[in-house]
């Protein structure tokens, strides 16, 4: 099912790090948002990506991972579009620290408010 809805391949090479992939996180968030204009986003925001990861096969670090969140739902806010973010894959200790980390720093940077993610009721 969700092949057939996928608009957008972006290929990465095995290994890739930050900065290639933030620029390719970047580059097509903002176009498929442009081209989409979608009434609301659902984000995978896997963690399989982690450097070191058994399965991922990428070398993004922890701050990659915060910065990718960072960069969604910036595009997403600067929208005003709503977005339920999942979380999935990551097969390391550290990845709930992580995600821990991109939630809280999202919340500081004003992308999300506290007492309605808690309530499920904003983005």
């Amino acid at each position: 099912f969700f092949l057939g809805a996928i608009k957008r391949k972006v290929e990465l090479e095995r290994g890739t790090e930050d900065t290639e992939y933030l620029q390719k996180v970047h580059t097509h968030v903002e176009g498929a948002s442009n081209e989409l204009k979608p009434d609301i986003i659902a984000y995978d925001a896997g963690t399989d990506i982690l450097d070191g990861d058994p399965l991922g096969g990428l070398a993004i670090s922890p701050q990659g991972i915060v910065k990718r969140d960072e960069i969604v739902f910036r595009a997403a806010r600067s929208r005003r579009i709503p977005i339920l973010m999942v979380t999935s894959g990551g097969y390391q200790r550290r990845t709930a620290w992580i995600i821990a980390d991109s939630i809280l720093n999202l919340h500081n940077l004003g992308l999300i408010d506290r007492e309605l993610a808690a309530s499920g009721a904003g983005n």
